[in-house]
Formats: C-alpha cells, sequence, structure tokens
C-alpha cells in the first residue's frame, strides 16, 4: 500500500516574489508600517491556497506614502473604498454580504496585481463596521529579505467569525501551537515540517 505524504512546503510564483522584492526595495528605509495580507499571507506561512496577487496592508498615512513610492507604476488612485467580497459570512445557518472598507489603490508590477489597503475594517449585513484591522506582524524571509506578513492566528480568528469552515480548517492544518494564545479554543490539527519560498 502506498502511503500518500503532504508536501512539506508551498510554492509560490515566481512573479510574486519578484514583485515583492520590489516593493520591500522601494520601501526599504521609508519608515511605512506595512504587511504582506490576503492568500499570499497565508501561503508564506504554509497555508495551502493559492496566491495570485499581492495585497499589502497598512494605516492611511502608509497607504498615502506607499502611493507615492510607487508612483513609477502607475497607481490608481487613492479611494476610501467599499467593497464586496466574492464570498458571504455564514453565521448561524444564515448567509450575510461581507464588506471590506479601506484606503484603497492598485498598480501592476508586470504581470502582477498588486492591492494596498490603508486602515482596513470589515462589515458584515447590516451590521456596524468592525474596528480598523490593527496588528504586530510575523515575519516571512524571501529569497533572504524579511518581510512582514499579517499574523496567521488573526487570519484565522477573520475566516472563524465569518464561518468559512474551510478556511479554518487550512489555517489551522499550518498553524502552529504556540502560536494560539488560548489553546483550550481550537482543536489542533497535527503539524508538519514547512518550509516557505
Amino acid at each position: 500500500m502506498e502511503v500518500r505524504r503532504k508536501e512539506p512546503f508551498t510554492l509560490i510564483d515566481p512573479a510574486l516574489v519578484r514583485g515583492l522584492l520590489q516593493i520591500h526595495e522601494k520601501l526599504r528605509g521609508s519608515g511605512v508600517n506595512w504587511a504582506i495580507g490576503g492568500d499570499l499571507g497565508e501561503t508564506l506561512r504554509g497555508v495551502k491556497v493559492e496566491a495570485n496577487s499581492i495585497e499589502i496592508l497598512t494605516d492611511e498615512d502608509g497607504a498615502r506614502r506607499i502611493f507615492d513610492a510607487m508612483s513609477e507604476y502607475n497607481p490608481t488612485g487613492i479611494k476610501y473604498l467599499e467593497q464586496r467580497l466574492p464570498r458571504d459570512a455564514v453565521i448561524n445557518g444564515e448567509e450575510y454580504p461581507v464588506y471590506a472598507r479601506s484606503h484603497y489603490f492598485e498598480f501592476h508590477i508586470g504581470d502582477v496585481n498588486v492591492k494596498i489597503q490603508g486602515d482596513l475594517q470589515y462589515k458584515v449585513g447590516e451590521w456596524d463596521v468592525g474596528d480598523v484591522l490593527e496588528f504586530d506582524p510575523e515575519f516571512a524571509y524571501i529569497v533572504g529579505e524579511k518581510m512582514s506578513v499579517m499574523p496567521l492566528f488573526l487570519k484565522y480568528e477573520i475566516v472563524r467569525a465569518l464561518g468559512w469552515e474551510d478556511g479554518q480548517k487550512k489555517i489551522l492544518e499550518a498553524i502552529h501551537p504556540s502560536e494560539i494564545p488560548d489553546k483550550s479554543r481550537f482543536k489542533q490539527q497535527p503539524q508538519q515540517d514547512q518550509e516557505t519560498v
């Protein structure tokens, strides 16, 4: 009988890596607080998701400063924008639309779409908008460069609150027990050694 083993690492499109390195170089020494979010942030922490863009999280001032630093890529204008996410929340068996509100702009580095969100907030259905997303970042090394990443446990808390069980499962497969502040709330999946880029 053949035993199948999970891959211990996640592959990332080299174009995304090149894009991150260019962003990192442009922002080096700028004092801008930024972190990689979205699917790429999860992938860098070992979650089995496919990233097809770069999402950068920052505050309102950071969005403006990143906009200026990336002027050669002809970014769209910064807008205070509320966007409906493609997936609804599932809370107590009911579905509700989910919105992300932020100081938003995007640009392309080659074929890679880069999305910048300053002072990101979430809103579910007709409920009040949540607090601005703030966190102490985790770190990932990408081709020897240390970069800030949205904490995996925070992403878990968001997908759990939205009722996205598949996302919860994928994150729990990647999260290390030491990253869980209150271990009594979670069923931990077996941990495997993982590598990133």
